[in-house]
Parts: structure tokens; C-alpha cells; sequence
């Protein structure tokens, strides 16, 4: 799973993010290219595009809804399953051994148990915004790596997380 969040869990506000971190999106890039992506369709909604260079799978419970270079699922089950096959399918020419859920919150919510990494962005301020990451609790964390950085006095860190006990 990948996210990024306030220091209060905030996670979103009006369908979108409450900041802009400069080189924020370059590391959901680095970190999220090549591998399959899971996504809500409000999600997907509110980047409005396929992200270029890895598959994406879109979790709706709509099922006229489609899109062109989007694999749509029914369930968060459904689009484990497709993205999981689609790896075993396209691991000979990659190194792949992950795919990454990316949002909303409901679908996070739901793989927050089947994570095994956590790649979380914590910005040191609060935002004001409409979606919280409720499921996640630090107790539940262990930190792999950190990379402490700041931006016109703005700290934030990119955390790796993995669960404690699975």
C-alpha cells in the first residue's frame, strides 16, 4: 500500500489531496512503476487518467463503468486476484513482487490486513479535509526505513512500514 497522510491520519479533501509536496509525486512514481496498481474508482476518479507504466486496476461496484486502459474489478478480492496474476504472468521480463493499493480509504480500510508494506508519506502539519485513514494504528507498525525531508519548513518523511505480526 502506498498513502500519504498529515499527522492527524488525514488522508484526502474534496475527492483530492489537501497539499503539494514538490517531488512527492516523482517518489509515488519511482516507488509505483512497473507494478500493478489497485485503486477505488473514486480514486481513479479524482486522478482522472490511467497512470502510465503499470497496470491499473480499478475496484467499483458500477459495473458499466469502464475506462480505456483500466482493468475494472469487482471487489478488492477480485482485483487481488487479477493483479497477483498479472504479475506471475509478466515476471520473467520484470522484477516484480508487488502490486500496491493506492486508495481511497474504504479499499485501504479493507487491504490494511493483507499488507505486508506500508510505503507512507506523513506530513508534520494538519490539514483540514473530509477523509481519514482510520485503519491504520502505529501500534501495528514496525518502520523498515525513513528519509527524513523538509520543504519551505514543511517536514515530512517517507516511511516503509511493515506490519509487526501478520
Amino acid at each position: 500500500m502506498m498513502l500519504a497522510m498529515d499527522k492527524n491520519k488525514l488522508i484526502g479533501k474534496a475527492n483530492g489531496m489537501p497539499w503539494h509536496i514538490p517531488g512527492e509525486q516523482a517518489y509515488f512514481k519511482e516507488v509505483t512503476m512497473g507494478k500493478p496498481i489497485i485503486m477505488g474508482r473514486k480514486t481513479f476518479d479524482s486522478i482522472g487518467r490511467a497512470l502510465p507504466g503499470r497496470p491499473n486496476f480499478v475496484v467499483t461496484r458500477n459495473s458499466e463503468w469502464h475506462f480505456d486502459g483500466v482493468q475494472v474489478c469487482s471487489s478488492l478480492g477480485d482485483a487481488i486476484a487479477k493483479s497477483s496474476q498479472w504479475v506471475v504472468d509478466n515476471a520473467g521480463d520484470k522484477n516484480l513482487s508487488e502490486v500496491v493499493v493506492i486508495g481511497g480509504a474504504n479499499l485501504c480500510a479493507e487491504a490494511m490486513p493483507l499488507t505486508d508494506r506500508l510505503y507512507l508519506t506523513v506530513i508534520d502539519h494538519e490539514y483540514d479535509g473530509d477523509v481519514w485513514l482510520d485503519s491504520f494504528d502505529w501500534k501495528d507498525w514496525q518502520e523498515c526505513s525513513r528519509k527524513d525531508l523538509e520543504h519551505e519548513g514543511l517536514g515530512y518523511a517517507y516511511l516503509v512500514l511493515e506490519p509487526k505480526s501478520k
